[in-house]
């Protein structure tokens, strides 16, 4: 499961922040969230950590805007 720590609106678009295992995740991956509805990945945004180790624990994605909230629980297709 990944947890949406934090999102940002660009345009038509959104900047989501997950929390969780996030290494399968890729441009063109699906998720779903909590009542099933899917949410297609745009793209996987670089991520810089000080300590490697970090790099899975958490990655932003961009969505197109959808209904999406902070605290909801998505996962993987």
């Amino acid at each position: 499961m990944l947890k949406v720590i934090d999102i940002f609106p660009i345009g038509d678009m959104l900047s989501v922040t997950l929390e969780g295992s996030c290494n399968e995740l890729k441009s063109g991956s699906k998720l779903v969230d909590e009542n099933g509805n899917t949410i297609n990945v745009i793209s996987v945004a670089m991520i810089r950590n000080e300590n490697p180790a970090d790099i899975f624990k958490s990655t932003t994605v961009m969505i197109k805007s959808c209904q999406i909230k902070k605290g909801m629980e998505l996962s993987i297709a």
